[in-house]
């Protein structure tokens, strides 16, 4: 079941979203990263998204450009709220926290990647289990 989503709102899939489940996902340009975008300015590990039913949470790895969310940059870990903005090298995420009621609206009426989807711009969810090998497209 999806807990999160993080649409994209700056870069070449604008628009599209990416959905999470429970799970730690690492972001960044390594073979090991479940979310792999394509672009020097993001580290190889450049940030970790950790999501449980109750929280989600972000930590930045230790990124040379760093991860800011709302315009600022992490130190440590912050919590995730509906609404927030991420952003990783030269990409920006819009945070929505499906809601039950809405979650079945939100699938209906947007483009939504599933995990397992395969794509060459922008490799979308992973499990823990099944990290995605793909790379986002500038």
């Amino acid at each position: 079941m999806t807990k999160l989503q993080l649409q994209v709102v700056l870069g070449k899939q604008r628009g599209e979203f990416l959905n999470f489940p429970v799970g730690e996902f690492v972001f960044g340009r390594g073979p090991e990263c479940h979310v792999r975008p394509n672009s020097e300015l993001v580290s190889r590990q450049h940030c970790l998204v950790v999501v449980t039913d109750e929280s989600i949470s972000l930590r930045d790895l230790g990124s040379i450009n760093g991860t800011l969310v709302n315009g600022s940059r992490v130190c440590g870990r912050v919590e995730l709220h509906d609404g927030d903005r991420i952003q990783v090298g030269p990409l920006a995420f819009l945070v929505h926290i499906p809601m039950e009621s809405r979650a079945a609206e939100t699938v209906a009426d947007a483009s939504i990647y599933e995990v397992g989807a395969t794509m060459d711009e922008l490799p979308l969810l992973p499990t823990a289990q099944a990290p995605i090998a793909e790379t986002v497209a500038r």
